[in-house]
């Protein structure tokens, strides 16, 4: 996981701009109706605040109103791709090819933190995109509140995160083809000070978008690229390959962040006396 940059600009500009490249009826209805939108977009930018932006009124469209107010997002407009262009190239190099929701897959596809179908309006407002992976994203669907008006996922724009990991690992190793393979189950921790009330949100967001159990599936694909790390480094001792894994993570955690499952993967593995031995030059 990590923070998210918005990018520049004023967001209802990039609104005129979408819909100017509208034509006949709908590009008619739709420019009719951008003072309108105007005034919900101020709300939704006072309001954009982790305490706040839970209670945003649902508005009641007509049909045709959220049908045209959706197509601004479900087309091809120009204005739309280069929206999504300018937010992806917003956020750093070195994680903007993970998605925030999981730290896992590449995102490819937004996400409406707000859901589209409940807040049509927001459709094409770059507060409410969020890039990530099809996983998440399906995952994810229309949820956005629980029955007691609480959030269901961390807004990665605005939520506060930890700055100490969260993620506890057991690793058993076991033998295969002559190989210690490691298996690994994560758990997820609240760090020290972090509060109770915030914590809950990153544990409702790890449980809908089954994050545990996710990185469990994919931690030997991350084995493997750390073991091979370490094999390249053709190190003939403990110390020397513990050394190297250290510069190695301590750069990772610069990039990623001290958050990511790799990161709580790495540091584990690299405890793991037998797993460096068989690393060795011979």
């Amino acid at each position: 996981m990590h923070k998210l940059r918005r990018v520049a600009g004023v967001p209802g500009d990039y609104l005129v701009g979408i819909i100017g490249g509208k034509n006949g009826d709908r590009g008619v209805r739709l420019t009719s109706m951008v003072a309108g939108l105007s005034a919900h977009y101020a709300v939704l930018e006072a309001a954009y605040t982790p305490a706040r932006i839970s209670g945003i009124p649902v508005q009641a469209w007509t049909q045709v109103q959220k049908n045209d107010l959706l197509h601004c997002y479900e087309s091809t407009a120009k204005a739309l791709e280069e929206l999504k262009k300018l937010i992806t190239e917003r956020q750093v190099e070195g994680i903007r090819d993970l998605c925030a929701y999981c730290g896992i897959g590449a995102p490819r596809q937004f996400d409406h933190y707000m859901p589209k179908a409940k807040f049509p309006e927001f459709s094409v407002h770059f507060y409410n995109l969020v890039p990530c992976c099809g996983s998440c994203n399906g995952l994810k669907g229309e949820t956005w509140l629980k029955h007691n008006g609480a959030r269901v996922f961390i807004n990665f724009y605005i939520d506060s995160l930890p700055t100490s990991p969260i993620l506890e690992l057991d690793v058993q190793w076991l033998v295969k083809n002559g190989k210690r393979v490691p298996i690994a189950s994560f758990d997820l921790v609240r760090p020290a000070g972090f509060s109770t009330a915030k914590f809950a949100l990153i544990e409702s967001h790890f449980e809908k978008l089954e994050l545990l159990a996710r990185y469990r599936d994919q931690a030997h694909t991350e084995f493997l690229a750390l073991r091979d790390a370490a094999l390249a480094r053709e190190a003939k001792t403990v110390g020397v390959l513990r050394k190297f894994l250290d510069n190695y993570l301590e750069r990772r955690v610069e990039t990623l962040g001290p958050l990511n499952w790799r990161i709580a993967l790495h540091r584990k593995l690299e405890e793991h006396t037998p797993f460096l031995q068989g690393c060795l030059k011979p």
